[in-house]
């Protein structure tokens, strides 16, 4: 660990924080990850060797708690840890106001589907499983694909390979779009009205699926007039 040698307690927590990957592993442990290969999906430009590497260090460092279960390792925040939530909210809070234009390089479908199935809201789903398919046109090969199963005892099962449930709406778009919707930067409406985004299905389902998946706890943060540089 890298040291500052100051007092200053916003350099002492820098020590620990400020290391590449550091909080987006801690992010990947708030939303409830707890298995190495499920923290790995949130952040798949990390090699596992460095992430093995960060959980070591934030075990250490009294932030990670490592059990055995099962006969599989499982990570969970220490109360140090989770104490770091509001912190993660404010920065994302943060980064949504002043950085809210996207560069092309971080559209990432895996990442936009483990959000949808994190946030999504249960009450709002429909009383039986109803199945929708994602084709993403623009996505890599692997991950063009994916299939949502929402319920209210459920909430939304994300699956990348196809569950052999009939499917009730078939959506198609290209990533950035979904990502703007769900970043709240642009409407369902306006999606289907420029015809960015296309929907074919059960007519009632169609109508219901905007109100079934939520948005970005993100999404309500006010952006500023002009994105910082980057």
């Amino acid at each position: 660990m890298k040291r500052y040698g100051q007092y200053c307690p916003v350099a002492r927590a820098a020590e620990i924080l400020a290391e590449r990957w550091t909080l987006l592993v801690v992010r990947e442990l708030l939303w409830g990850e707890d298995r190495f290969s499920a923290i790995a999906r949130g952040v798949p430009r990390m090699s596992p060797s460095l992430l093995a590497t960060r959980l070591r260090e934030l075990q250490r460092a009294g932030l990670v708690q490592r059990d055995v279960v099962d006969g599989e390792p499982r990570y969970r925040l220490t109360p140090a840890g989770e104490e770091l939530r509001p912190l993660l909210e404010q920065m994302g809070a943060w980064g949504a106001r002043w950085m809210h234009e996207l560069r092309p390089d971080e559209f990432d479908p895996t990442l936009l589907m483990l959000d949808i199935r994190r946030d999504s809201r249960p009450a709002r789903m429909p009383e039986k499983a109803t199945t929708v398919q994602v084709h993403f046109r623009d996505a890599p090969v692997g991950q063009q694909r994916w299939w949502l199963v929402l319920s209210r005892s459920g909430g939304a099962d994300v699956c990348d390979t196809d569950p052999g449930f009939p499917i009730s709406v078939w959506l198609e778009t290209e990533v950035p779009t979904l990502t703007r919707i769900w970043m709240g930067d642009m409407s369902w409406s306006a999606a289907l009205r420029d015809e960015l985004l296309r929907l074919v299905g059960d007519p009632a389902a169609c109508r219901a699926l905007p109100g079934w998946l939520a948005v970005s706890p993100f999404a309500a943060v006010e952006r500023a007039a002009v994105s910082l540089p980057r």
